[in-house]
């Protein structure tokens, strides 16, 4: 039996009921021998959508599938598009390895070169190192590549502007530059490029997040976001899987090419054949134990005795709060109740309120912070008359080494909150002189953090020192 990849992407921003450019694309592609496939035609077709002023739609196009499945030959079709069919006066390439932009320059030069009828209107091709060019006679329509630094793109204003293998990107340095190549265009399209990444990977994320919040939140966002990727819960050598994350499966990838991979490291396979995303090599989790744990949605009921968990970050710009709950089956539910960000400082005063509001509707029994960043609401709660408190560092060391145990002894279950979710990806572990070790306290760890503050309150004083499950809602 012949698998096939899905040419549908597992998450998608919702298509727009619009007419679109795209079908021109596609029938190029044919002319030159060069069909598009299935997804790639979705790609291009949802990409290429028009408003009624002839303008595109998406201004950003985020598009996440696993390695080796055609990415290279749809914007080689797409760059093609600009030069011949569209007369976008620039485009610009880059990406973290010179060699991946050039590589792509290579194969578009390949088809000019190829047909007498692209290569005539061709007024010339640069191919000095650190000068790849490709400009069209009349129309005056370049294509370049450029180094993924901010000095390369200072003067440019671009049309479109490519970024391939997102994930690579650690900060946001070259997405800045050639975002604000655009900003003068009056139709211009950004397209970026990847497999799935991890915590690291800044630029990546921070888009993803953006699509994510417009199915999750309908946002007025212009991204269009197509996502091929295993779903969380799929194993390793899950067939469908390997068909959600691989759109070219049974076209130009066999499947025996895939299960040849399977002996690679584990968060590689992970990476780049289901470009599933994975955490940190210096997670302190044990790789998939968070997936592992996932159970149906709990309920925190106001009925029960409480105990919440406050985690500020270091730089007061977010802070989240749990509660935690001993079930009459002695397990501990744990329920992430907030979640903040900002992009400023956020006052004390309003930190507390808040917290003294969940604190109230639960008659929580005790709330703990990280001493430092949590001292003054602590002190804030306390003159409310609620029971509040800091942790000190040793019991920070446990609280962290507590929640390690349970969830890779299988005794921690969760119902996959975004938010939580996220967070526990994002942690890292850091260990001190004498061996003992925490979670860095940084912005991304926050949700996480207050859980593991939440846990050892309920294991302290909920079920004194009784080895009982714990279940997170």
């Amino acid at each position: 039996m012949k698998h096939y990849g899905n040419s549908e992407p597992r998450l998608q921003t919702t298509p727009i009921a619009s007419q679109t450019k795209g079908h021109e694309v596609v029938e190029f592609a044919k002319q030159i021998g060069m069909p598009l496939l299935p997804w790639q035609e979705n790609v291009i077709l949802e990409s290429s959508k028009i408003k009624e002023d002839g303008s595109f739609q998406h201004k950003t196009n985020l598009i996440i599938a696993a390695r080796q499945n055609g990415k290279t030959h749809l914007l080689r079709m797409r760059i093609l598009a600009g030069l011949y069919l569209w007369d976008e006066k620039l485009q610009v390439a880059t990406a973290q390895n010179r060699d991946l932009s050039l590589e792509t320059f290579r194969q578009v030069v390949e088809v000019v070169d190829n047909f007498d009828w692209l290569r005539r209107k061709v007024k010339h091709i640069t191919r000095a190192n650190g000068r790849e060019e490709i400009e069209i006679k009349g129309t005056g329509c370049r294509y370049k590549i450029i180094a993924p630094t901010a000095g390369a793109a200072r003067g440019l204003s671009s049309d479109v502007v490519y970024l391939d293998e997102v994930r690579q990107h650690k900060n946001f340095d070259a997405y800045s530059a050639l975002a604000y190549t655009m900003q003068a265009r009056p139709n211009s399209q950004g397209f970026f490029i990847s497999n799935a990444g991890d915590h690291q990977s800044v630029v990546l994320n921070n888009l993803r997040q953006r699509a994510l919040e417009k199915i999750e939140k309908d946002t007025q966002d212009d991204i269009n976001f197509m996502e091929w990727s295993a779903a969380p819960h799929r194993k390793l050598n899950d067939i469908e899987g390997w068909k959600e994350a691989n759109p070219a499966l049974g076209r130009t990838i066999d499947i025996s090419a895939i299960k040849a991979r399977m002996s690679d490291p584990t968060e590689v396979f992970m990476t780049e054949c289901l470009s599933m995303w994975v955490t940190t090599m210096n997670s302190p989790w044990a790789l998939g134990s968070w997936n592992s744990c996932m159970q149906p949605i709990l309920e925190l009921k106001p009925d029960r005795p409480t105990w919440l968990g406050l985690e500020i970050s270091p730089e007061r710009t977010s802070w989240a709060l749990t509660g935690t709950q001993v079930l009459d089956d002695g397990s501990i539910a744990v329920g992430l109740m907030e979640c903040v960000e900002s992009e400023y400082a956020i006052d004390d005063l309003i930190i507390a309120g808040r917290v003294s509001e969940w604190a109230k509707h639960y008659n929580a029994e005790a709330i703990v912070a990280n001493r430092f960043s949590g001292d003054s609401v602590v002190a804030k709660l306390r003159q409310a008359g609620i029971n509040a408190e800091v942790i000190k560092g040793s019991d920070y060391y446990q609280a962290c080494d507590a929640t390690l145990s349970a969830m890779s002894g299988g005794r921690l279950a969760h119902s996959n909150q975004p938010d939580l979710t996220a967070s526990v990806n994002s942690c890292i572990k850091k260990a001190n002189e004498s061996g003992a070790w925490y979670i860095m306290r940084r912005q991304q760890s926050t949700a996480a953090i207050s859980m593991v503050l939440a846990v050892f309150k309920a294991e302290q004083y909920g079920i004194r020192g009784a080895n009982q499950d714990i279940v997170v809602a």
